[in-house]
C-alpha cells in the first residue's frame, strides 16, 4: 500500500531529496536522482509497527543522507510504503509484494536479525543474486536499516555500497573490508564539502537517472515491452 504523505516529516524526505538541498550541489555536476522504495516494518514490536519516535529518527537519517549526497550531485526520489514485514524461513526475507524493481528497496525496522546484521552495525546492503543450488534468484537491490543499532552515518554508508557498485560484485571478507574503509573515507570527505565522483558511477543503474531522462527511459521500456 502506498503511504499517505500526510505526516510532515515525510514531506521533508521527498522535497529534500529532489530540491531542498540544491544549493549544496556543485553547478558543474548534472543531478543524479536515486529512486528509493522505503518500507516501514509493520511487523515491528510484535505487530504494532514502528512508533512515531522511530519514524522521526529514520526521517532524520534520510534527511542527513540527502544533504550529504547533494554535495556530489546525488538526490533522492522517495516512495514510502507501510505494512511491510520480514518473513522468517530460517532466515529473514522481505516478501516480493513489497519490493519494487527499478528502485533501491530500503527496509526500516527496530532491530535486525543476526542473519542480516551479525556485527550489530544497524545496516546491511545487498544487490541482485543469481539462482543457486538451494537459493532462488533475487533481482532486487536492498538496504536493511535497524534503528536500534544504527547511527547517523549508517544509512549513507549503505547507500555508498550501491552507489560505488559494490553490490554488483561478488563479496569476500577482504573485499568488504576494503570497500568499508574506502567508502567511509569518501563519505568523510563528502561531509566536508568535497564532491565524490566515485559515488556517481551509479548513474546508469536501473534505480538511478540523470535529471531530465526519466521520460526517455520510460518510452524505451514501453517500446521494448512484450505485446500481448
Amino acid at each position: 500500500m502506498r503511504y499517505v504523505l500526510g505526516r510532515r516529516e515525510f514531506v521533508a524526505l521527498g522535497a529534500g531529496g529532489v530540491g531542498l538541498f540544491a544549493r549544496s550541489n556543485p553547478e558543474h555536476l548534472r543531478r543524479i536522482v536515486i529512486s528509493v522504495n522505503v518500507m516501514l516494518d509493520g511487523g515491528a514490536h510484535s505487530g504494532k509497527g514502528l512508533g512515531p519516535s522511530e519514524v522521526s529518527l529514520f526521517t532524520g537519517y534520510q534527511e542527513k543522507a540527502a544533504r550529504q549526497y547533494a554535495t556530489s550531485g546525488i538526490f533522492f526520489d522517495i516512495r514510502v510504503l507501510e505494512g511491510a514485514y520480514l518473513r522468517q524461513r530460517g532466515y529473514s526475507e522481505i516478501p516480493d509484494k513489497f519490493l519494487a524493481p527499478g528502485m533501491i528497496n530500503l527496509f526500516v525496522t527496530d532491530t535486525l536479525g543476526y542473519d542480516i546484521d551479525r556485527d550489530r552495525t544497524g545496516g546491511s546492503s545487498m544487490g541482485p543474486r543469481p539462482r543457486g543450488p538451494r537459493i532462488a534468484a533475487d533481482p532486487f537491490y536492498k538496504i536493511f536499516l535497524g534503528l536500534k543499532d544504527a547511527r547517523e552515518t549508517t544509512l549513507p554508508h549503505e547507500y555508498a555500497h550501491h552507489f560505488t557498485l559494490d553490490t554488483r560484485r561478488s563479496a569476500t571478507m577482504g573485499a568488504n573490508l576494503w570497500a568499508d574503509l574506502r567508502n567511509d573515507y569518501w563519505l568523510w570527505r563528502q561531509r566536508h564539502g568535497v564532491p565524490i565522483l566515485e559515488f556517481r558511477v551509479c548513474a546508469n543503474s536501473e534505480w538511478a537517472r540523470l535529471e531530465g531522462t526519466a521520460s526517455l527511459r520510460r518510452e524505451s521500456r514501453e517500446a521494448t515491452a512484450p505485446r500481448g
